[in-house]
């Protein structure tokens, strides 16, 4: 399977979508730990995780339309910077 370069982030969109990674992870990485009879927290964190995925989904849809971006399924390269995809050879 071959890659494809779609869009190449500037510093200010590949920092608020790496800072929205970043959170997502840590707070996949939290319901790991913390032991759901504690309610309280335990209802915060989901809550907090289900704003975080809206958030981090809506980037990638406002950035799509935004530039115009080919394809679907898009993944960023987090060394270059640059958004891509897979292509299927025929």
């Amino acid at each position: 399977m071959m890659t494809k370069e779609v869009w190449q982030l500037n510093d200010e969109e590949f920092k608020e979508i790496e800072d929205l990674f970043e959170k997502k992870i840590a707070l996949e990485n939290l319901t790991k730990i913390i032991d759901a009879d504690n309610q309280k927290l335990y209802d915060k964190l989901i809550k907090d995780y289900g704003k975080t995925v809206h958030v981090f989904n809506t980037w990638w849809d406002k950035m799509a339309k935004k530039y115009n971006w080919e394809g679907k399924n898009w993944w960023l390269d987090f060394e270059t910077k640059k958004i891509m995809i897979n292509i299927i050879e025929a």
